[in-house]
């Protein structure tokens, strides 16, 4: 199965820390990255920004609403990601623990959705059909979805295979666009598991990192010329509509893999 990793951890830690305690830090995680693309197993991944980049895009009635800031204001701030394959449960739990900030924070292990046969993918193959855009004129931007769950236990079969059309046919105009880089429709949060590390002990608990009234779904990460740009594409995402969309700029940490 593929799972994705969220990484939460408190900003104000690296605030605090000394320019070698970061250093250190950054390091960890360039080896952490090798040691897991070695192994064949990983898929997409992405440092972000801090959250005081954020912006959160809500739709509602055909106007367009955005506010600075993250969806969710918590003590521990979503940082980045990976996503892997696993052949277990515990295998994602294992790759999970040695991720640095497991031992400061915590990881989100969320299996990723099983699309319908035909819908678009965030792999290669479409990435690859898509027009190349320069990092020279474009930054990349992640784009992270959240919705009320307990809408869709609403939903008809009918209702639900339009929303899922929708989704498909966004996929396929920022494929189309050269903006898409990847992107994964999460499994519910009652599937999630929660790691930290307390010493040399690893401590998971059911569920995720946060509850709140919406819940993580899905992400896209795409390109954008800049933050106007990638907050019109977030406003095109159906989630937009019915949830909250938070655009969040990417971290440049090509230094340290």
């Amino acid at each position: 199965m593929q799972y994705v990793l969220l990484i939460y951890a408190a900003e104000s830690r690296f605030a605090t820390s000394t320019p070698a305690e970061g250093e250190a830090i950054m390091q960890a995680y360039g080896k952490y990255t090798k040691d897991l693309f070695s192994t064949g197993r990983a898929g997409d991944c992405a440092a972000l920004a801090p959250t005081h980049t954020a912006t959160s895009v809500r739709v509602r009635e055909g106007k367009r609403a955005v506010k600075d800031g993250p969806f969710a204001e918590t003590r521990e701030q979503l940082g980045g990601y990976y996503t892997i394959e696993a052949e277990t449960p515990d295998e994602a739990l294992a790759w999970a623990e040695k991720i640095p900030a497991a031992t400061f924070g915590s990881i989100e292990v969320r299996p990723i959705m099983k699309m319908p046969s035909g819908a678009p993918a965030g792999g290669d193959t479409e990435a690859s059909k898509a027009p190349k855009l320069s990092a020279d004129t474009h930054k990349q931007y992640l784009l992270l979805l959240y919705e009320d769950e307990k809408a869709w236990e609403t939903m008809t079969d009918e209702q639900r295979g339009a929303v899922f059309g929708r989704y498909m046919q966004f996929s396929e105009d920022i494929v189309a666009s050269g903006n898409f880089i990847a992107g994964e429709p999460l499994d519910p949060a009652t599937a999630a598991r929660t790691v930290s590390v307390d010493g040399s002990k690893r401590v998971v608990r059911d569920g995720p990192f946060a509850e709140t009234r919406e819940q993580l779904g899905g992400y896209y990460r795409v390109w954008a010329k800049n933050l106007d740009e990638a907050v019109s594409i977030a406003a095109k995402i159906p989630a937009a509509e019915s949830g909250t969309v938070e655009v969040r700029p990417v971290m440049d940490t090509s230094a340290y893999v």
